[in-house]
Parts: structure tokens; C-alpha cells; sequence
């Protein structure tokens, strides 16, 4: 018997294209703030330690960036026909990022301008009690924490591999993937589609 097809769904990194370590969205526009290129010191998911950089700088840096960097994020490769084709499917699509809930409408803009379709979007940093509350048994993670928060609260995760996430191992309830064609043959296993 296949698990109820409720599914949590992070965006930044996940829906989001940030493949690269040091050209994607946010990379650039650190280095426009900066005015000049700098390199990743450390793979950490946080700026100031990726980039040895102090807590002031990076805090101007988002707040002066941030809503323009999720307003213009490329869509990752797939995530689109991935996400409406379990929609369709009668998935439900939790979309939960740890955005500040003040983007709530850039990122219900942005969503709608990519043609993504979802049951309902979340704005909380500490996704496992939501996901348990939800009933989520399959959510799409790239967060060190997170994955390992909601594997804790045994819900399977499929973890987008990035370079701050290689110090997660798999186990019965964390799978890593590299992109969505991966997710997808994942998803039609799980859910036996």
C-alpha cells in the first residue's frame, strides 16, 4: 500500500536553481555588493561563514538584496513539470521555505509567474513540527538541519545534494538526489505511480 501522497516541498535550493558554488543568484549579487569577486572559504550553508565575511556585512547585504534575489531566482530544471505533474496526480503540495513571511506575496508572485502549481505555501523556518502537523510523509529538502530534523520525525527526505549538505549520510529516511529528473523517478517509486 502506497503512503498517502502528501508532500512538503522547500523552494530556495530546491525549486530554486543554485546548482553552483560560486555562480548562482546569490553569489553574484554578494559579489555586486561587495564590488568584487569573492571566493567560498568554508562549504556552510550561512554567509558569513561560507565567506569569512562578519555579521554586519552580510546582514546589510540581505536586507538590501533579498527581495530582489527571490524575485528574480531561476526555476530549476524540471521542478515545474515535476510539481504539477503530481499536483494533477491529486498530490498534496506543501510548500514550506524559510523565507520571512513578510515575502509571502513576492513569493506567491514568483510561484505564479513559474506556472507552480500547490496546495498551500508555509513560511517557517523549523519545518518538521509543520510537516508533521501537515502529514507530510515525503518532503524535498536541501537544509542540513532540516533534513536531518524531519528524518527525525520519520518522514522521508529527498535531500537535493549541495555542497553544504555533503556531511549528511543516508539512511532509511534520507535519500540524496542531484536534480529533479532524480526526484521524480524517486517520487513514482515511493507512491508506486
Amino acid at each position: 500500500m502506497s503512503p498517502k501522497k502528501i508532500i512538503g516541498i522547500d523552494i530556495d535550493g530546491v525549486i530554486t536553481d543554485e546548482t553552483h558554488i560560486n555562480d548562482n543568484i546569490w553569489h553574484d549579487a554578494l559579489c555586486n555588493y561587495l564590488g568584487y569577486e569573492i571566493e567560498r572559504v568554508k562549504d556552510s550553508y550561512y554567509f558569513d561563514e561560507a565567506y569569512n565575511l562578519p555579521l554586519e556585512i552580510i546582514n546589510d547585504f540581505l536586507e538590501k538584496n533579498i527581495a530582489t534575489i527571490y524575485a528574480n531566482a531561476k526555476l530549476a530544471a524540471g521542478a515545474r513539470e515535476t510539481i504539477n505533474y503530481l499536483y494533477d496526480k491529486g498530490f498534496e503540495i506543501h510548500l514550506i521555505t524559510a523565507r520571512e513571511p513578510e515575502f509571502e506575496t513576492l513569493t506567491r508572485n514568483w510561484l505564479d509567474k513559474q506556472g507552480i502549481l500547490y496546495t498551500s505555501l508555509n513560511h517557517e523556518e523549523d519545518k518538521a513540527p509543520l510537516a508533521v502537523k501537515k502529514g507530510i510523509n515525503l518532503f524535498l529538502e536541501d537544509n542540513a538541519y532540516n533534513t536531518e530534523a524531519l528524518a527525525s520525525c520519520n518522514i522521508s527526505v529527498l535531500l537535493f545534494d549541495k555542497f553544504h549538505n555533503r556531511h549528511i549520510r543516508e539512511n532509511k529516511n534520507i535519500i540524496r538526489i542531484y536534480d529533479w529528473t532524480e526526484a521524480r523517478k524517486m517520487i513514482e517509486k515511493i507512491y508506486s505511480l
